[in-house]
């Protein structure tokens, strides 16, 4: 995977040693745990990198930064680990919760992040965590995103059912925000209403933020859920109709909300909970994107369906 995203063989020791780490520390302090790893690229409109997510639901640590330090250890070993993570990889976040378990994200790109100028229109961070069903080789779920000129849009489709057919319908979904970047929610969600027909059809969301006008717009069918999340302002959830994208679908409509200047986007399938939410971790909206989006799914995946969310806060 490192090699695919165009690391050399050094960088991808150096990722083979932080994978090496982060399941040595699973097994040691709390006898299991789940290790995701993930390329994204161009289709989700960042830059190609590689992502590590070490989950587990084991007691926490008590002092984070003092766990990360090169030469503390609770056990009889150097130390040494979660201070590797931190060296070898190009970015890294931890959470930890006393009684909910540690997450740790690590994150390479191709190239170097020190050879990478950020875009000015990239004011966005992105996580994501898309997993599909046990059993199933790819996930019924899809997500896109575009940003440009200070603009968001952010799609997430569940195809039906789970396997192949359903991933046919949901990356169709997702291509049709690529080939219409421009239009708003409410049309664009119309287009994939129709190019969905020959598919299986899915329950799809649709998210546009505009920055400079504080504003969010967003369009759904089915069941996605989305919510906007504030210290200032609580939870709102966003309004999807009832029906599937391709089949049958009441009038579709848009809805308007305005952002936070602190405004955090999530956006998950049902194979999450409906009651998936930041409120039981305090400080995880602080955190990165993708680290956020990997404790929801630890804690909130159901664990027999394809799973995915979305997390979009301010770069």
């Amino acid at each position: 995977m490192a090699t695919e995203i165009g690391l050399n063989e050094s960088g991808a020791e150096e990722v083979a040693i932080v994978v090496s780490e982060a399941c040595t520390n699973l097994l040691k302090h709390v006898g299991q745990g789940e290790i995701l790893l993930h390329t994204t690229g161009e289709e989700h409109e960042t830059l190609p990198r590689l992502e590590l997510l070490a989950l587990d639901r084991g007691t926490g640590m008590q002092d984070l930064e003092q766990c990360i330090k090169d030469g503390f250890s609770t056990t009889s070993t150097s130390g040494n680990g979660l201070g590797a993570i931190v060296r070898l990889s190009q970015e890294s976040d931890f959470y930890s919760e006393p009684r909910k378990g540690t997450a740790i994200l690590a994150r390479w790109f191709s190239p170097p992040l020190e050879e990478i100028v950020s875009p000015d229109d990239a004011f966005m961070r992105i996580g994501a965590v898309n997993i599909p069903r046990h059993g199933e080789d790819c996930c019924g779920d899809s997500w896109g995103a575009l940003q440009s000129n200070r603009q968001l849009t952010i799609l997430v489709a569940d195809g039906l059912g789970h396997g192949p057919d359903a991933n046919m319908a949901s990356s169709a979904a997702v291509r049709v925000l690529r080939n219409y970047p421009e239009l708003s929610p409410k049309v664009l969600l119309e287009r994939v209403h129709r190019a969905l027909r020959s598919t299986r059809g899915a329950a799809v969301a649709i998210a546009s933020l505009d920055l400079e006008a504080g504003k969010l717009t967003f369009a759904g069918v089915g069941n996605i859920s989305g919510q906007i999340y504030s210290a200032t302002q609580g939870r709102r959830h966003l309004v999807s109709i009832n029906g599937t994208a391709g089949h049958e679908a009441q009038r579709l409509r848009e809805f308007v909300y305005d952002w936070p200047s602190d405004g955090l986007l999530v956006l998950h399938s049902d194979g999450l909970n409906s009651s998936t939410g930041l409120e039981p971790y305090p400080g995880l909206a602080l955190r990165d994107p993708g680290l956020i989006a990997g404790v929801l799914y630890r804690d909130c995946s159901r664990g027999n369906d394809d799973s995915t969310v979305v997390v979009a806060k301010a770069a």
